[in-house]
Parts: C-alpha cells; structure tokens; sequence
C-alpha cells in the first residue's frame, strides 16, 4: 500500500466554457429533474436526487448508480445566489475510506460560480478542504466527467 502524500495544495478549481446563458447552467444545477440527467462522472451512470432544498440551509442528496455500486453525496447549501453562485459542503456517505480519512475535519466545500460570457457561461467550479491531494486528484476526474455531462445535456437541450 502506498503511503498517502500529506496534505499540500488541497483545492481543486476548475473552469469550463459552456455554450448556454448563465440562467439555463444555473438551472441545470439547481433543478432535480435536470441533475438526474447530468450529474455524474460518466453516462454509465443512473442519477437520482431524492433531496434538493435550494436555500441557505436546505440539504440534498444524490445518489450515482453504476451497476452495483451505489455512491451518495449529501450537503447543505450555504449560499444560493441566482444565477451567479452557489456554495455547498459536501460529503460522501457510507463510504468507508472517506470517513477513515476525514476523521476530525469538516465537510469539503464546493463553490460554483456562474460567469457571464455573452451567449455562453464559463463556470467556475472550486472545491476546497480535501484532506489529501489524492482525494482531490480522484475528485478531479469526477468533476471533469460532469462538467462533459453537462455539456452534453445542455447541447441537447438546445438542438431539441
């Protein structure tokens, strides 16, 4: 087993450019119909989101089926800023080597900002407080199979 690298620069942020108003990406973050079409790594995924409380406060919950293996991330929205921002924690349940790893220290925290581009957002995602950089590199690959999942559904919303 290889040894964990300590904790270094432990935010991952990322920024994409979508061809879509900030108001249409906003909306694909933020409604439950839309999430289950997009959020997950991969279109091997099933979404569902059993839980979205769109207020300071308010909680959700998504769950990412692939095959047998059922992964849930749950948090609590600490800002909501249509259609400029949003700041939620986030963290993953019932997964054992998350919860060995992160004993003691809070939830991560995921900041998406919506910038606009004329007629298309760049989206800026930032996720901070990992508790190692391998945690941010596996979280990395996940947010990068999103955001292509986002881009796919918002292109196929327009062309229909």
């Amino acid at each position: 087993m290889a040894a964990t690298q300590p904790k270094a620069d432990a935010t991952l942020r990322l920024s994409r450019t979508i061809p879509a108003g900030r108001e249409a990406i906003f909306r694909a973050w933020t409604d439950k119909e839309a999430l289950t079409r997009w959020f997950a790594p991969s279109a091997e995924f099933e979404t569902s989101v059993p839980v979205l409380e769109l207020r300071p406060g308010g909680r959700y919950r998504v769950e990412m089926r692939k095959g047998e293996a059922n992964h849930v991330v749950v948090g609590e929205y600490r800002e909501v800023r249509p259609p400029e921002r949003l700041v939620f924690t986030w963290r993953w349940e019932d997964k054992q080597e998350t919860r060995d790893r992160r004993v003691g220290l809070e939830d991560t925290i995921v900041t998406v900002e919506f910038h606009d581009r004329g007629r298309s957002t760049e989206l800026v995602p930032t996720h901070e407080n990992f508790a190692t950089v391998e945690s941010r590199d596996e979280h990395n690959v996940g947010w990068n199979g999103c955001l292509d999942q986002l881009a796919a559904f918002v292109s196929e919303r327009r062309e229909s």
